[in-house]
């Protein structure tokens, strides 16, 4: 594997007999990685015979070990990638799934491993490496193998276009541990069987050896400790990897690992690689690694392999692969999006392509949208580096990455088509059975007629709702209710119409009157069904509102908005007129012009702050101002208040003509809990503004007793429905 698969592909290596320790002794300085800023890493061999050391920037092993790898499943693949570039046929990946490796103390910090024993190990039957080639190419981070005369672009034995280019996949494990113990043995076989080098990478002693200096030399050498099997010949060929002394990392529970690991390679069964995985704490029995498919909806997918990347230049890149909806909402990470393969490894998912927001049809895009798209021209051996460092993604502002995310535009575009009606025909499936409208509206009415329209309502609302909601309960029944208040309107509307056509045709018969005039009281009790539905939640919400001793006034005065029938029963929709309209805005501007300040009046709820709220009832024009409750309204409020209580008075001097349509004048409602004007002047003041009746002031005790005494009738049958489960 290039932790192994680094390995050469030297035409003739020293006997493993004739050379047991593979004796190289050299410095290499090595290349960074595209875009990587860190300082060069330097790699030193040992000048012992057998002995391995390392030189490296903390840096660059931090950048590219524990930046960019933090799942154990992306640690295992990098390692499973390595295996494959060094002509495994089989890998074995030994770990305790659902296990967490290590945890932290809270008071301290440390790490503290439940189990010191866990480890994972990943073993390969590949080409392995002698302890020369692990010194030469295993030693070496940063160096684009494909590019190296010893290597190239194409494993030893089987020719396979290798997954690692960069060779940083090494550093990969210290993203979640701290040891990386490898055991290799490779090289022509010997009479006593492969070479076999072994020896550790250990993070706490890497990271000791400081930072490089201004000629980019290492203060400290750093020798890297040898394993017992160092220089000794095994019977096969192969790598073990072992990994030891873990962060607070988890490995994932079994389904969850599998998926992750799967979607990770694009494995088909015409190869040659083999990947199983062991639990071992015994908890599932061994799997292997299989291809990763999330089901499409038939309708939708496109095939691929006849619809290649289109160059500006006239050049097409062929593309193989499958996309199309997903059958189903992603139930996990993994199955989201369209996976983009190069080499059998993912470099990159995406669930739009890049394209900016605000596309038609972007939600179920983002929500549905799956396949896998094979392009090996995206990590080509002597092109542009197009691949993230950690593989999760390409440079989507390059030529290929523009022309991908162009080709891409348009996948979507087709399969958003095709899917329309098959989401929609599902959504609507979906809401009849979890809704139950037609038992409901059997239970409601006793009209067939209104059944069956609140049914065909069902059927309508029920392709455009959200599918992802439809699990919400609440949702569910907030949609249902709406169905069933309409339901009765619109069976009347057809009655009416029919009604209109016997007219026109032919005699009308008495039933065909009788049958409206049915509808027509069906219809009016669903309306005041509603009506009493929105305010019995209406008088909930203040009661809550006033009792959780923490309301601020931008809520209390956002439910009065909302509901204004609770300032005054008699209050209804049409009250809310053009002059009232008209009131607002010539009010607001009169006092910003003498002022300089603005006033907020507020008809209905609005997102900006009011400073008062206007409801037209009966004859009257009420002004309400609100203040917290448990509030002790005071000499500083009262200036406030005098200051519109002569504005008002001014205004109507001014504007007669506009006031006269409120014939009973204008009345500021004050909601407060006490009044506490200490200011003899001011209280006296506020007197003479009670007797004119220019403010009533009421506390939330009161206001909210007569506004549930107002509607007590409401509020018994919800009793009662509630009392009877309904």
């Amino acid at each position: 594997m290039s932790t192994a698969g680094s390995a050469c592909n030297i035409r003739h290596c020293p006997s493993a007999a004739s050379l047991p320790s593979c004796p190289l002794a050299y410095d290499v300085v090595v290349n960074r990685p595209l875009g990587d800023e860190t300082p060069p890493v330097v790699l030193q061999a040992a000048d012992n015979i057998g002995g391995y050391s390392l030189r490296i920037s903390p840096t660059t092993v931090d950048k590219l070990g524990v930046k960019l790898y933090d799942k154990v499943s992306a640690v295992v693949a990098e390692l499973v990638a390595n295996s494959y570039d060094a002509d495994a046929e089989k890998v074995e990946i030994d770990l305790p799934l659902g296990t967490s490796l290590a945890t932290k103390n809270k008071e301290t910090g440390d790490i503290e491993e439940p189990n010191p024993a866990w480890e994972i190990v990943v073993t390969d039957d590949g080409h392995g490496m002698t302890p020369e080639e692990a010194r030469r190419f295993y030693l070496e981070v940063g160096r684009d193998r494909r590019l190296h005369e010893d290597q190239g672009a194409r494993s030893r034995a089987k020719e396979r276009a290798v997954m690692g280019r960069k060779g940083i996949g090494k550093l990969a494990p210290f993203g979640v541990c701290r040891v990386i113990e490898v055991i290799s043995s490779g090289g022509e076989e010997a009479e006593q069987g492969f070479c076999t080098s072994h020896f550790l990478l250990e993070y706490d002693r890497i990271m000791a050896a400081g930072e490089p200096d201004a000629d980019l030399e290492f203060s400290n050498k750093v020798p890297l400790q040898t394993g017992d099997l160092d220089g000794t010949y095994q019977p096969t060929s192969g790598t073990t990897i072992k990994l030891k002394s873990f962060l607070n990392k988890r490995v994932p529970v079994f389904d969850t690992f599998k998926r992750q690991l799967e979607r990770r390679f694009a494995l088909t069964t015409e190869e040659d690689f083999e990947i199983k995985v062991h639990d071992t704490r015994g908890q599932h029995e061994d799997f292997e690694v299989e291809a990763f498919k999330v089901p499409i909806e038939e309708s939708t997918r496109i095939d691929l392999s006849a619809r290649p990347v289109q160059l500006e230049d006239g050049r097409e890149l062929p593309v193989a692969g499958e996309i199309g909806m997903a059958t189903e909402a992603y139930k996990n990470e993994e199955m989201a999006g369209v996976r983009i393969y190069a080499r059998g490894k993912i470099i990159a998912t995406t669930r739009d392509f890049e394209q900016p927001a605000g596309y038609t049809g972007e939600y179920t895009t983002r929500s549905y949208l799956v396949g896998e798209v094979h392009a090996d021209w995206l990590d080509d051996d002597e092109g542009e580096d197009l691949v993230r460092t950690d593989r999760q993604d390409i440079l989507w502002s390059s030529e290929l990455g523009e022309a991908l995310r162009d080709w891409g535009a348009d996948l979507i575009k087709e399969v958003g088509a095709n899917s329309r009606d098959p989401r929609r025909n599902k959504t609507q499936a979906a809401f009849l059975k979890k809704s139950q409208i037609e038992l409901k509206a059997k239970e409601r009415f006793d009209d067939p007629a209104v059944i069956s329209t609140a049914v065909d309502l069902g059927k309508q609302i029920g392709r455009f709702a959200a599918e992802d909601e439809l699990e919400d309960e609440s949702y569910v029944t907030d949609l249902c209710e709406v169905i069933l208040s309409v339901a009765p309107h619109r069976a009347l509307m057809a009655a009416f119409h029919e009604f209109s056509s016997a007219v026109l045709g032919k005699d009308v018969k008495l039933e065909t009157l009788a049958d409206i005039f049915g509808k027509t009281h069906v219809a009016e009790v669903a309306s005041y069904g509603q009506i009493a539905h929105e305010r019995v939640r209406a008088i909930s919400e203040l009661k809550e509102a006033i009792e959780d001793g923490e309301s601020k006034e931008d809520r209390l005065q956002e439910i009065l908005a909302k509901a204004p029938y609770l300032i005054d029963p008699a209050w209804s929709a049409i009250t809310r007129n053009q002059w009232l309209k008209t009131f607002k805005e010539s009010f607001e501007a009169e006092w910003k012009k003498e002022t300089g300040e603005e006033v907020v009046l507020s008809i209905e709820y609005e997102n900006k702050k009011p400073d008062f709220i206007l409801a037209f009832v009966g004859g009257t024009l009420h002004i309400v101002e609100i203040k917290a409750p448990g509030h002790k309204f005071g000499n500083d409020d009262f200036d406030r208040l005098a200051r519109y209580v002569r504005a008002f008075r001014k205004f109507q001097a001014k504007h007669s003509q506009l006031l006269d349509r409120f014939p009973d004048g204008w009345q500021i409602d004050l909601v407060a809990d006490e009044v506490n004007i200490t200011n003899d002047d001011k209280r006296e003041a506020f007197e003479s503004f009670k007797e004119r009746d220019e403010v009533k002031p009421i506390s939330w005790t009161v206001f909210l007793a007569r506004a549930r005494e107002a509607h007590e009738e409401f509020l018994n049958a919800r009793d009662q429905a509630q009392a009877h489960g309904n």
